[in-house]
């Protein structure tokens, strides 16, 4: 059976506290003050689930294991009939023969998705990703947060090795979105009484059964908590020992869907010592169980460092980037953004993996790859070479904040971009403090939406530039 080799997690930089959110309609809803207690992230209008998990697995591709499928799984993908895998792996710049595939409708998406990887005999890259949009002043709303989440499957040099798994699949009602409305939840008390004691608990039994463990030697859980109380209540009823994840992710950063599972296994990766074992569950029309022991230490954290990072954001603006909030930005926002999808479709894998190219090993590098070379008029644009520009250090050569130009989240920044292999790019910057940037401030890229075209509802992907950010999450 394949293990885990790597796993990566990606938080945006925004966290909305959740007083803020209780406060904001505390007029009319006063029962959100009981649940106004730490903060959840929140993804910037240029995110969604397909960029936040492609952050969250560009790491992993450094392993070196040749990848043979890449599956997507969300309940929030942004297309019902475009591949949010194959976007990814175009952006993360797979190879076009990789297997790609969607799962979507359940909170168990990743981990059935993982049981399925485990089972195979392919080295899978599997990716989630959440931006789930909750009706303002429900309890989805404060609650929830957007994430990315990802595992590379592989039998190369696992650090976690399955020991069991247990799988159940019930259509149980407990939570549901159905199509064109707003998230819907069933009363709370029958959640934790019926569903998770008559479903959860014999199920993630049955996986500890498998893998032939105790419950109380069991070191780390991440276990389903739909609703507060219910994390603590299935460990004591399970008789688990173990150190609880869930309820620490939450507080930070919210119940992160269907990432949920795979950043919490990211975060005990990260943290266990060779020996550990480890729990992960999820609930959601049934539920889904792994015990994983840890064979070697983690080679590649971050799940921990985000977690405990992020920068406050406001409640207004949280609201209009998720088109919640329709603000009158007067004629500059009443531009046309249709993409032309011919001319996208024959440059789209350099725009998507941010693929530049120079004429000779030794020649200036350039993007966009021009008709004529920087370096060689002569050249045709068959003799490029490849040079991938999204892993490239670089750094600001200019920067300027534009208030009249427009954009969801004012300012517009952008300026010019210089990389270490020589190329310069005029390029837009992302996740900029409030204080600028000055030129030579260090940068790394980051896939994100272009533009939206509102009226058909097409996502243009390209790469911005965003100021590089140490293990504390303070700007180098």
């Amino acid at each position: 059976m394949n293990g885990i080799t790597v796993a990566g997690t990606y938080l945006p930089q925004a966290r909305i506290a959740r007083s803020e959110i209780a406060k904001a309609h505390a007029w009319a809803i006063s029962a959100l003050k009981g649940k106004s207690r730490g903060q959840r992230s929140a993804a910037a209008w240029d995110e969604d689930a397909i960029t936040m998990a492609v952050e969250s697995s560009r790491a992993l591709l450094s392993s070196g294991v040749d990848i043979d499928q890449c599956v997507f799984a969300s309940t929030s993908h942004p297309y019902i009939d475009r591949s949010s895998a194959t976007i990814a792996a175009t952006a993360l710049g797979l190879a076009d023969d990789v297997i790609t595939s969607d799962a979507a409708t359940s909170r168990r998406a990743a981990t059935s998705a993982l049981i399925q990887a485990l089972r195979s005999d392919s080295n899978t890259l599997l990716l989630s990703g959440e931006k789930r949009i909750a009706k303002p002043g429900s309890w989805a709303e404060i609650v929830w947060g957007d994430a990315g989440a990802a595992v590379l499957v592989s039998n190369a040099s696992p650090q976690a090795q399955c020991l069991g798994w247990h799988s159940r699949n019930e259509d149980c009602p407990d939570f549901y979105t159905a199509t064109g409305f707003h998230p819907y939840q069933g009363e709370e008390r029958w959640i934790k009484e019926q569903l998770l004691s008559g479903i959860a608990t014999p199920t993630i039994r049955k996986a500890i059964e498998k893998a032939g463990v105790n419950a109380a030697d069991i070191t780390w859980a991440v276990l389903p908590d739909p609703s507060p109380g219910c994390e603590k209540a299935l460990a004591k009823e399970l008789g688990l020992n173990a150190t609880l994840l869930t309820q620490e992710i939450v507080a930070n950063a919210g119940d992160l869907g269907s990432s949920h599972p795979l950043f919490g296994l990211a975060l005990a990766l990260e943290r266990a010592k060779v020996g550990d074992t480890i729990l992960v569950a999820s609930f959601g029309n049934g539920c889904d169980a792994l015990i994983f022991k840890v064979e070697s230490l983690a080679t590649h954290a971050s799940a921990d460092a985000q977690l405990q990072g992020g920068s406050a954001g406001s409640y207004m603006p949280f609201i209009n980037s998720r088109g919640l909030f329709d603000i009158d930005c007067g004629p500059r926002a009443e531009r046309v953004d249709k993409t032309a999808l011919s001319v996208h479709a024959r440059y789209q894998r350099d725009i998507t993996s941010f693929t530049g190219g120079k004429i000779s090993e030794s020649g200036a590098v350039q993007f966009p790859k021009s008709p004529t070379a920087l370096d060689n008029a002569a050249a045709t644009p068959a003799q490029y070479i490849d040079v991938c520009l999204a892993s490239e250090q670089a750094s600001v050569v200019s920067y300027t904040a534009d208030y009249l130009t427009y954009t969801p989240q004012p300012p517009f920044c952008f300026g010019l971009v210089q990389f270490k292999n020589g190329a310069r790019v005029a390029m837009e910057y992302v996740d900029v403090p409030s204080e600028g940037l000055e030129v030579g401030d260090q940068l790394e890229m980051r896939f994100r939406i272009k533009h939206i075209d509102r009226e058909r509802g097409y996502r243009h992907y390209f790469w911005k530039a965003a100021p590089v950010k140490s293990n504390n999450g303070e700007q180098n």
